[in-house]
């Protein structure tokens, strides 16, 4: 016999409140596989999965098909206070849940007893707070953060997202009451929160082929957890240490020494955390030679770079030279964010250390880059960095040559910067450079300094226009043949100007438009 929801609920509400507290006391919101099954049950009730009620003769049973693509038969025994599934999982599957949870919705908030089961979770977790000590807040920390590890990196984004959020609420209960220690609180859960979440977001962000709004959603996500570890970082410096907070602090250096060393991928962000990191925990001689004695006893192939960053905290040129050479160049990745370090500092000589390590491996990392706007960037920060490390330009040049086409745009302002305009006119020729990819400044500037240098360049855009043979690009080649007249007038070249624009008008009689374009231009001297 086919029933309402409503009817069923109705006639069933004891029973259907002990399934809720069997479900209640079954799951742990804190065992990520156990959530995942309670939180698809709720997305069926509210992703409004189809469900058909029908009682059995007796009425001591219903049966219920749950559609979510696949059609599923529940049956609910309210005499036994059971069900079944023909999904065949072993206990409680989500879809026995969903059935209950849908009937209950019907007289109930379902969203108020799901923020209830979640806070049973926080009232766990606050009980073993009670002890105050960084193993304890190591414990509950890596608790909460928990469904980050486990998350599966092919989930959305959004999901990862809406977990991070969900986390800063289950913190905001257990952090301290007290106002000196909530900032260290809060670092240690910052850190906890970026350890964790470290996998998904580096699958992302390191392995993509190209930028998506995924891709941004967690840079920006990444972004804001590195900036609350700098706030709390800087607020505690500001603040006397307490005498209590220094097993926190010893605890702090090994997780940063986790994080930093033995997370992979994103370096550039590591780099930061250590660089925020570093200069809370390490405060005096002492402490920074004992960490920079342990990096250098490290098995991790990225030591020796944090390394370097020491060594360029303290000026020691020869100890980073030192690093460079055992270390080589290769990983060109690694020594970026430290050569934009040296540079920030305007520490030219450490910059030429790292430029000079890197420089034979530029080319082979440049080639390893997929996309144009990757490609051209590092095209120009490079140079920038071998021009402020006062690399002869020779060297330079050569990148250039290695970079073929997509250095032309970078490659062309070296040389009109060396007001080398008769190669700059070469290089737009030998590229085959398009009058609309030239800047209109630089050809401008260009044609006032020297202008038969460009006149051959100008000669073939205005020969390309004219092939286009309408009335419009005919006018676009008589500008620049009004630029090419001004720079032959300017050079004191008129008769060779005259004889070319009457071998020019000649040649094209025959176009009538172009012709009377010509005229209007008044182009002879």
């Amino acid at each position: 016999m086919h029933m309402t929801v409503e009817r069923v609920s109705y006639l069933h509400e004891r029973e259907i409140d002990e399934l809720m507290n069997r479900i209640k006391h079954s799951y742990r919101p804190d065992v990520h596989t156990e959530a995942q099954i309670i939180r698809k049950a709720v997305s069926f009730v509210r992703k409004g999965a189809r469900f058909a009620y029908r009682f059995a003769k007796d009425e001591s049973s219903v049966e219920t098909v749950c559609t979510d693509g696949v059609d599923h038969l529940v049956k609910l025994t309210f005499s036994e206070v059971d069900a079944t599934c023909t999904c065949e999982e072993p206990g409680w599957c989500p879809h026995k849940i969903a059935v209950v949870f849908h009937l209950y919705s019907q007289f109930h908030s379902l969203t108020d007893w799901l923020h209830e089961w979640q806070q049973t979770e926080v009232t766990q977790m606050t009980l073993k707070l009670s002890e105050r000590s960084p193993e304890a807040w190591n414990v509950v920390l890596r608790q909460l953060t928990n469904p980050l590890r486990n998350m599966d990196p092919r989930e959305n984004a959004n999901v990862f997202i809406h977990e991070t959020s969900l986390m800063d609420q289950k913190v905001i209960p257990l952090a301290p009451f007290e106002w000196e220690w909530k900032p260290l609180f809060d670092l240690f859960y910052r850190l906890h929160v970026v350890d964790a979440a470290w996998s998904y977001v580096q699958v992302h962000l390191d392995d993509s082929n190209q930028f998506t709004y995924r891709e941004w959603q967690l840079q920006m996500w990444l972004g804001e957890q590195i900036g609350k570890i700098k706030d709390h970082a800087q607020s505690l410096r500001k603040k006397l240490r307490l005498f209590e907070t220094d097993v926190f602090y010893d605890a702090l250096k090994i997780m940063i020494q986790s994080i930093t060393l033995y997370n992979k991928g994103l370096f550039e962000k590591r780099l930061e955390l250590f660089r925020v990191m570093w200069d809370l925990l390490y405060t005096d001689q002492a402490s920074q030679k004992k960490e920079l004695a342990r990096l250098l006893e490290e098995d991790s192939a990225e030591a020796p770079f944090f390394a370097a960053y020491v060594y360029l905290e303290w000026i020691d040129d020869v100890a980073l030279e030192k690093v460079a050479a055992q270390t080589g160049g290769k990983r060109v990745t690694h020594w970026l964010p430290l050569a934009d370090h040296a540079l920030d500092m305007g520490q030219t000589e450490s910059l030429a250390i790292i430029m000079e390590s890197i420089y034979p491996y530029i080319g082979t990392y440049y080639e390893l880059l997929k996309t144009n706007g990757d490609k051209h960037h590092f095209i120009r920060k490079m140079d920038e960095l071998l021009e402020e490390a006062h690399f002869p330009e020779i060297r330079r040049e050569e990148l250039f040559m290695l970079y073929g086409k997509d250095g032309v745009s970078a490659f062309g302002d070296f040389l009109i910067e060396r007001e080398r305009f008769d190669e700059w006119a070469a290089l737009m020729h030998r590229f085959n450079v398009p009058y609309d990819g030239v800047d209109p400044d630089t050809l401008k500037f260009v044609l006032a300094n020297d202008p038969a240098s460009v006149m051959p360049l100008l000669h073939t855009y205005a020969m390309q226009f004219i092939q286009e043979k309408n009335r419009h690009s005919y006018r676009r080649a008589v500008r620049l043949f009004k630029n090419m007249k001004t720079g032959a007038k300017k050079s004191g070249k008129i008769e060779f100007w005259n004889r070319y624009i009457d071998t020019v008008r000649e040649q094209y009689k025959r176009l009538r438009a172009l012709s009377e374009e010509m005229e209007k231009g008044n182009l002879n001297l």
